[in-house]
């Protein structure tokens, strides 16, 4: 063969080949853009056309969700729909048929409330349709078989709850016989018939005669519908109301004095309404099972045979304020067992700080009002006591009548009627008793003003102790209704093991008893927090009853030394804070009013044992003067007429020469009283220096508690969560559950009351001190901050020069 014809054969084989190469990429290129196109799923949304943040939010949240599960896997496209807020299930019906109609979708999704109520009793469905927000499959007439919609390309997710249980469980909050149910217009229009007869079919089983009232964003309007007779009010889904409309609403029916329910969950209730008995829905956790439910049928499972039922638990909640303001009162069993907000009155005119309490209880204090009135008094009496150092004047009339017929009247030596004046004048020249008992009663007013300072020191402890306290028994109470919560959710959490056959009953009966406890432990801490705020409103003369609001108390408080960061950066090692210490012995040594008390009551002492001494040897020396003169007189004739004037001058000396004794005894006493007081002193300076250190140590091991007890919080809240998480799984039992929830509300409490804790050991500090920082001027402060950190950092370069 020659060469031409092998190239011809190769030039044939080369040409074939290539329109092989050809075909294998014109394969794959198809396979791909075929693949791509499956990767992709698009979603028809039919959402509510509102601008509502809320709503918007929740119906982004679906779509998040929906991308978040399908990341990396497939391309999610969401085709909206949108649909007026109210619209009518006729008009919701028309989107619906246009969803389906279109060839780019593959399944719809509703997440207009409204919608999905009337939407799940069509004939059929021509696409796989998903409606998240279906209230009450039941009453609503929706297809059910089972666990399961049983209807074709239909899934639902829906509440499973009794009508009748639910108005028993409101019935239990307040009594009430005639209810208005407001309900927006269009879900109203979207049940039907049955289903609003078989509502009020329940609510007449419980007692309760059910009028249903469309909603209106005219609040007067709908009020104006309301029958005469009504005495309740319940809240159903009003999808067309915003944050804004929902609280107006809600306002209006309590400025009635109606008691309201909400039967779509707490945010009504936080809102205003007084009490509701199903949970908040967990939007996250609806919205993440309609995406696993959608992955699921992509998976070949059909939408007819997914559970459609969404599990949720009872729980009661009850506005307190709410309560307050219609004035009704839930009986004290309901209270124990449900989950209350806004139990404190933050409605109250009072508010207190740190600051308010020091200055006020200063100012208002009865105890301290009382000792202020005895140290004026002690002031008089050094008034009182030097008066007899001064001239002393005196006057006299005198009128006298004798027997007319005596023989004196009668010889006119006596006059029968005498009239007679007299001023005496006394001046002590020298008295050791009065100028001994003037010194000692100006040492006893010295006293007394000091023993003032220590009681104002004392009211101030008292009071911003007890408002700390307040603060503390506060963050008890809410760890105490927090245990409360988790134990409620773990007595579930049990009733479901049990249920399912995973456990048996004994931990239920335990969660039983734990539940009781934690209903004790919550009346017990509600107990203690109302006694410390009477306790607080008596140091500071206020009603005892009255409430009043409080400050979250930090360590930025500007009144407070320990705000300056230069003190606290000061502190780095073990021998800054003795610096600091010295400083602060220093400090409370000079200032202490029980110091400076005791110094006079030995002053006092002394000075009557120099009195005691001088009584010896040392005489007493008057001066005294006395003009009289006769006023009028009636003599008989020839007697002697008294002198019409006359006056006296004389100076007078006496000096006790024998007492039996009793000046020695005296002499005896005064220097042993001299012992004593300088003993006591003594012993005080180390009681205060002892106080001013020991309360130093507390505070410093507060004040590093405070990010220990963060840090002991978070991770006991992660050992809880793996904990429970395990006994969910039957790896741990209920021990270690309870071992966990105990070291939980602990490190919770200890945490949120550690700046508390410290701050009252500051408090404690300062009273040793003798001197609260409230008090001192913002000058005043700086320069105390400035000769503090001089001291310690003066200290501090002379140990690094002697290292």
């Amino acid at each position: 063969m020659s060469f031409d014809s092998h190239y011809l054969k190769f030039l044939k084989f080369q040409k074939s080949f290539t329109h092989f190469l050809l075909f294998l990429l014109c394969m794959v290129f198809f396979q791909a853009t075929a693949q791509a196109k499956a990767k992709t799923l698009t979603i028809a949304v039919i959402e509510t056309d509102t601008q509502d943040q809320q709503i918007n939010d929740q119906q982004n949240l679906f779509k998040n969700e929906i991308m978040a599960l399908f990341e990396g896997e497939r391309d999610v496209l969401f085709k909206p729909y949108k649909i007026k807020a109210g619209a009518t299930p006729t008009q919701a019906k028309t989107l619906l048929d246009k969803a389906f109609s279109d060839k780019k979708s593959d399944m719809v999704l509703v997440l207009d409330v409204a919608a999905n109520q009337s939407l799940g009793r069509l004939d059929s469905y021509s696409k796989i349709t998903f409606l998240p927000f279906v209230f009450n499959a039941k009453l609503a007439a929706l297809p059910l078989s089972g666990e399961a919609s049983g209807k074709k390309n239909l899934h639902y997710l829906t509440f499973d709850y009794d009508f009748e249980e639910v108005l028993n469980n409101f019935k239990k909050v307040a009594s009430f016989q005639h209810a208005a149910l407001i309900s927006d217009s269009s879900i109203r229009e979207s049940l039907q018939s049955l289903a609003i007869d078989q509502a009020k079919a329940q609510a007449r089983k419980a007692g309760v005669n059910l009028t249903i009232i469309p909603y209106k964003k005219d609040v007067s309007e709908l009020l104006a519908m309301l029958p005469s007779n009504t005495d309740a009010v319940l809240y159903g889904f009003l999808p067309g109301a915003t944050t804004q409309d929902s609280k107006a609403l809600i306002n209006s029916v309590n400025k009635r004095g109606l008691v309201s329910f909400s039967l779509t969950g707490e945010d009504y209730v936080r809102l205003g309404a007084l009490a509701t008995d199903s949970p908040a829905t967990d939007g996250t956790k609806l919205a993440r099972r309609t995406a696993l439910h959608i992955e699921e049928v992509l998976l070949g499972t059909p939408a007819s045979k997914l559970p459609v039922f969404f599990e949720t638990s009872s729980r009661l909640m009850i506005n307190m304020a709410t309560s307050r303001e219609i004035e009704v009162a839930p009986s004290f069993e309901v209270l124990s067992t449900a989950l209350l907000i806004n139990e404190l009155d933050n409605n109250s005119k009072q508010s207190y700080s740190l600051t308010d309490v020091a200055r006020l209880a200063v100012k208002e204090n009865l105890s301290l009002a009382a000792q202020r009135l005895q140290a004026q008094s002690a002031a008089e009496s050094v008034k009182e006591l030097r008066a007899p150092l001064l001239p002393q004047i005196n006057s006299s009339v005198q009128y006298s009548t004798r027997k007319n017929d005596s023989n004196q009247v009668l010889s006119g030596v006596l006059a029968e009627n005498s009239t007679d004046g007299s001023i005496t004048l006394t001046q002590s020249l020298f008295s050791e008793e009065l100028w001994a008992s003037f010194a000692i009663q100006k040492y006893t007013a010295l006293s007394e003003r000091e023993l003032l300072r220590e009681v104002e020191l004392d009211i101030t402890q008292a009071a911003v102790n007890a408002y700390l306290n307040v603060l503390r028994e506060k963050t008890s109470l809410e760890q105490e209704r927090y245990n409360l919560n988790i134990t409620r959710e773990n007595f579930r959490l049990a009733q479901n093991r049990v249920e399912v056959g995973t456990e048996t009953a004994a931990d239920l009966f335990r969660w039983e008893s734990e539940l009781a406890n934690a209903q004790q432990g919550v009346l017990a801490a509600k107990a203690s927090f109302e006694q410390q705020k009477q306790e607080l409103n008596q140091l500071l003369n206020r009603p005892i009853k009255q409430d009043f609001k409080t400050t979250v108390e930090t360590l930025d408080n500007p009144d407070l030394l320990i705000s300056d960061k230069r003190i606290t950066a000061l502190i780095k090692n073990i021998y800054d804070l003795e610096a600091l210490t010295d400083f602060f012995v220093d400090i409370g040594l000079q200032r202490s009013p029980e110091l400076n008390q005791t110094q006079a009551d030995i002053n006092a002492s002394e000075r009557q044992l120099e009195s005691d001494r001088r009584a010896y040897w040392l005489p007493d020396v008057e001066f005294t003067s006395e003009f009289t003169s006769n006023i009028d007189e009636d003599r008989a004739d020839g007697g002697v007429e008294a002198d019409d004037e006359d006056w006296s001058v004389g100076v007078q000396v006496s000096l006790p020469l024998f007492e039996g004794g009793a000046r020695y005894a005296r002499q005896a006493q005064s220097e042993l009283a001299v012992r004593q007081s300088r003993t006591n002193f003594a012993d005080l300076e180390n009681q205060i220096e002892q106080d001013i250190r020991n309360n130093m140590e507390a505070a410093h091991a507060s004040y590093n508690s405070i990010p220990l007890a963060r840090k002991a919080e978070v991770a006991a809240q992660k050992n809880y969560e793996l904990i429970v998480d395990s006994y969910t799984q039957g790896a741990k039992d209920i021990t270690d559950v309870l071992d966990a929830q105990e070291n939980l509300i602990d490190a919770r409490e200890s945490s949120m009351n550690a700046v508390y804790t410290f701050l009252i050991d500051l408090m404690n500090v300062q009273r040793a001190i003798g001197a609260y920082d409230f008090f001192l001027t913002d000058t005043q402060r700086m320069e105390l901050s400035d000769e503090l950190i001089e001291r310690v950092t003066n200290v501090s370069l002379e140990r690094d020069q002697k290292n």
